[in-house]
């Protein structure tokens, strides 16, 4: 559940840069690489069985602890994958919102009905701050595969129309492993072909040096603290391609909240204000 990896160190060296094999090859090429990383077949990777419905553009609300109660208005809902039950999603969705599932891609918690099927292989480092938690080696792909993609399928079956999947940012920090940018831009390929063929929007969250190279790939994009680490504009290709961009501060001064939905608000982008506990407490949204 932790938030916010490698922001302030991203926030030093954004550079809107190509990776090397992956810039404008076209998405044959694209399959075959993913797949292979996978240790699937490129018929597998391309293989879609249900178009994703678009992630509206609309009032945002993120809540990841305690009992979940939407704000009047809300029409995107971000909510913990196993804190949520399939009839809880069924109401949403009847009263016309669009439900996201939030998981941690990149890191292991061991507090996860699925924590003991993480091969130790994978498990690199503490995640500062997160006791519980450890980053994970996302350049073994074929061994994450079937976690990830059960993980994808709970989401599916539950009901949610879209994914979260958090800490894909670990090359910005120290993990115990030699993650690089193009293991982190590999990584999320192959996690949205996996999404797409069971449905489900995928976004992008935080890694701000990495959009130009996801914004065609993925559906949306989460960005914590833009105002307060100045990357916002970095996520103005997805605004380009008509993809929403939802925005969270944790700021406690009301003339910087004030300064925060202006900028949000002059980007295009939703933005939301709430305590860093994602606990619903102090939430605001950042009204057009």
């Amino acid at each position: 559940m932790a938030m916010c990896a490698g922001l302030m160190a991203g926030a030093a060296a954004l550079k809107p840069v190509q990776a090397a094999g992956f810039a404008s090859d076209g998405a044959g090429t694209l399959d075959k690489v993913v797949a292979q990383s996978a240790g699937g077949s490129t018929s597998d990777a391309a293989r879609i069985i249900v178009k994703p419905i678009a992630v509206p553009d609309a009032r945002f609300f993120l809540q990841l602890q305690g009992k979940v109660t939407a704000p009047t208005g809300t029409r995107v809902i971000d909510v913990d994958l196993f804190d949520v039950d399939a009839r809880q999603v069924a109401r949403w969705r009847d009263a016309g919102m669009y439900p996201i599932c939030y998981m941690s891609a990149g890191s292991y918690e061991d507090w996860r009905p699925d924590a003991a099927k993480y091969p130790k292989s994978v498990l690199g480092r503490d995640y500062e701050g997160w006791p519980g938690e450890k980053w994970l080696d996302i350049r073994q792909i074929a061994r994450l595969a079937p976690i990830i993609t059960a993980r994808l399928d709970l989401c599916q079956a539950k009901g949610f129309l879209g994914v979260d999947p958090d800490n894909i940012d670990g090359y910005l920090t120290e993990t115990g492993f030699n993650l690089t940018r193009e293991d982190a831009l590999r990584f999320a390929r192959w996690m949205a072909l996996e999404a797409h063929k069971r449905g489900l929007t995928i976004g992008q969250k935080n890694a701000p040096d990495m959009v130009h190279d996801l914004a065609d790939v993925l559906d949306f994009a989460i960005t914590e603290s833009p105002a307060t680490y100045e990357h916002a504009d970095y996520f103005a290709p997805y605004v380009a391609q008509h993809k929403p961009v939802f925005a969270i501060e944790y700021l406690t001064r009301k003339t910087a909240i004030s300064a925060f939905c202006r900028q949000m608000r002059h980007l295009g982008f939703q933005g939301i204000n709430a305590s860093q506990a994602l606990d619903g407490k102090n939430y605001y949204y950042c009204a057009p």
